[in-house]
This record gives C-alpha cells, structure tokens and sequence, in this order.
C-alpha cells in the first residue's frame, strides 16, 4: 500500500505544476477516507505540504 501511495504522489507532483489545483482539490477530498493507516495519513500529509 505505501509503495502504490508513492507511485501516486510521484505521477501527481510531476503534474503539479500545470495542473496544481485540481490536485489539491483530490488530495483533500481523499482526506474523509476512513480506516486509513497512520503511514498512509503521514504521506498524505506531506503530499499537501508539497502541494501549498
């Protein structure tokens, strides 16, 4: 699961800066997912930390 996540992060940064706030608007809407792991809730937060 972490390594998918990465893969994902690494794909969306890349295209972050022609398409950054589309983005943003997916990694947040992710955040109401529940019974995440606390390294999946970690990387998600470092995503949006890159993203702002």
């Amino acid at each position: 699961m972490p390594r998918e996540c990465l893969a994902i992060i690494e794909s969306k940064s890349k295209d972050r800066y022609s398409r950054n706030k589309p983005v943003v608007a997916k990694v947040s809407t992710n955040n109401s997912t529940s019974g995440i792991s606390p390294d999946v809730a970690e990387l998600k937060d470092m995503v949006k930390a890159l993203l702002l």
